[in-house]
């Protein structure tokens, strides 16, 4: 089963946040939406849930009829301020209605995991606790795929830790996670996929880690300028005579690279997906 996005717009007065940003989910598939503040990552999961229409474009669920399509997603914030109030049983019961089927059971059994009672209400919660409610409470809507905005924001390594044993299990059982993030790092070894929003524009790129890679380079003087000019190369960093690059695509760099006779050493180096939102967060022309 797979969710598709399909050239998905969205204006919001003159400004253009999403612009046919374009990407597949499929079953079981951990997919990281990363991209600047204001860049439209949570604007692009609220249209996936229903909370923002889009202008053009469509939404769809293999093997789903296009009207119970919402009946399949639940979308996580990183708040309920809706709910911040309410006790967990009351926001449970809404979630038992919106989601015909909601595994009451496993919400019972693993709150009680987490020393959690459901007379609690929201605003007593920690941020951790809140995270870790708000994740149970997603994978006990048993929908095929699971939308979360910013869920490791501001939470500790233990909380990290307990969330993405989470996230793993729910992608075990087959559910499909669309995850919005800032902290790459976490992200890192779990995502099959990233999905990269452009600054204020919402072009959607699938990122392969595989298309790119990393060098540090050791000149006698300076990096050459054809090298320096490459627009398959990218310096990322540059202190004296030592420069980190990313070169991306299928241009095999090694080869230019070390017939430079000005060149004094070269390693390559293992490329993480922070090196990756670096160099698509800078500009186009932009190289140091």
């Amino acid at each position: 089963m797979k969710l598709a996005i399909k050239n998905i717009n969205k204006k919001f007065s003159i400004k253009k946040v999403l612009n046919n940003v374009s990407f597949t989910v499929n079953a079981g598939e951990i997919v990281a939406l990363v991209g600047r503040n204001g860049s439209g990552k949570t604007t692009l999961l609220e249209i996936l849930s229903g909370i923002y229409s889009q202008d053009s474009g469509e939404i769809e669920i293999e093997g789903i009829d296009n009207k119970n399509i919402r009946k399949q997603l639940i979308y996580i914030p990183d708040r309920f301020d809706y709910f911040k109030n309410s006790k967990i049983k009351k926001v449970c019961e809404f979630y038992k209605l919106a989601y015909e089927n909601f595994d009451e059971q496993y919400f019972k059994t693993e709150l009680e995991k987490i020393k959690l009672l459901q007379t609690s209400r929201l605003s007593e919660l920690s941020k951790g606790q809140l995270a870790i409610f708000s994740l149970i409470l997603g994978i006990s809507c048993r929908t095929r795929f699971i939308f979360l905005d910013e869920p490791l924001d501001g939470i500790d390594v233990i909380n990290t830790k307990m969330i993405v044993d989470y996230i793993l299990d729910a992608q075990s059982d087959g559910i499909g996670l669309l995850i919005s993030s800032h902290q790459l790092n976490a992200l890192e070894n779990i995502s099959d996929k990233v999905v990269y929003l452009d600054d204020g524009i919402g072009i959607g790129e699938e990122i392969n880690k595989d298309e790119y890679s990393k060098y540090q380079l050791v000149y006698q003087e300076k990096i050459p300028e054809e090298l320096r000019c490459n627009p398959n190369l990218r310096i990322i960093s540059n202190i004296g005579r030592v420069y980190v690059v990313i070169v991306r695509g299928s241009y095999d760099a090694t080869h230019d690279i070390i017939q430079d006779e000005d060149l004094l050493q070269y390693d390559k180096l293992p490329i993480v997906l922070e090196d990756i939102f670096l160099l698509n967060s800078k500009g186009e022309d932009e190289n140091v």
